[in-house]
This record gives structure tokens, sequence and C-alpha cells, in this order.
């Protein structure tokens, strides 16, 4: 019985581009709507990193759509309830809940202030771009064809103010 050709991991690049309409259809049936590009951007960027052959290649790209899929639902629920707990004073006495109010509000002004200045130092259009994906909710693709240019350099960009803010992190711990 003879066993399927192995693709090695650089074809694999090969198949994703032939398969990449299915694959976003995929990830968006599977509930991940507008971010369906973001997914399968995600799996594009981890594919690269791939060794060896790959025995069957569509299963291995429709398994790593999958499992981009959950991880995005993962994060969205962990956010979603770290951020149900940080609105939610109920852990504090009643009467600290005030100042810790205040002092939330300080500390995320403060931070706030930061990170604006950190974007305006890093400048247009990666501060720009930052601001339409992450606020804004926008799609890197949906980005990309508002500011007239490719979605890798969307990327680059959004890597650029990522790191920033990866730095600022740094600093206040």
């Amino acid at each position: 019985m003879n066993s399927p050709p192995r693709v090695p991991a650089n074809g694999l690049e090969a198949v994703f581009s032939e398969m990449r309409p299915a694959l976003v259809r995929r990830a968006a049936a599977m509930g991940a709507g507008g971010d369906a590009e973001d997914v399968v951007q995600d799996v594009w960027l981890k594919i690269r990193n791939a060794e060896g052959p790959i025995a069957s290649p569509q299963a291995y790209l429709l398994r790593m759509v999958y499992t981009a899929v959950l991880d995005r639902r993962r994060g969205t629920r962990r956010a979603a309830a770290r951020d149900a707990a940080w609105s939610n004073p109920a852990h504090l006495a009643d009467g600290e809940t005030e100042t810790a109010d205040a002092e939330r509000r300080l500390i995320a002004i403060q931070a706030l202030r930061e990170v604006e200045a950190r974007l305006t130092a890093l400048g247009d259009p990666a501060a720009a771009i930052f601001r339409r994906h992450r606020i804004d909710g926008l799609t890197q693709k949906r980005i990309a064809v508002e500011f007239g240019m490719g979605l890798s350099t969307v990327e680059k960009h959004l890597r650029r103010a990522y790191a920033l803010l990866l730095d600022l992190q740094g600093d206040q711990s």
C-alpha cells in the first residue's frame, strides 16, 4: 500500500495559497466571523516556521485553522472574564470601594497618557493603524484597503506598535 507523498515544509506555503479561500470560509463557519481573515493570517505566520515534510498538508492546514479559531475564542473568553473582574469591585470591603475606584481611575489615566505619548512618538501610519485595529475593531485586511497598502505592511506597523507597548509594560513591572 502506497502512502501519500509528503510535502516539504516550504511546499506547505504553496498548498496554503491554493487553499486560502477555503481556509477563510472554514474559519468563518467556525464562528470567527469578521476575524476569519486574521485567523488565517495567524496560520500563515505559523506555517512559515514549519519544519519537516507534511504527509497531508490539506488536513494539516484545516486543523491549524480549527486550533487558531479555538485559541481566539479562549482568548476572548479570558479577556471578557478579566474585564468583568476588573470592573466589579465586589471583592473589596464597602469602605474601600471608593478609594479603590479613584486609584484605579488615576492609574488608568496615567497608563493611557503614557500609551498615547508612545503612540504619538511612534508616528503615523503605525499609530493610526494600531488605533483602527485595536480601538475601532477593523480587520487587518480592511485597514490595508483603507490605507492603500499591503496586508504585510499593515502587520509590520502593528508589530512595531505592539513591541512599543510591550516595552511600556516591561517598564512598569
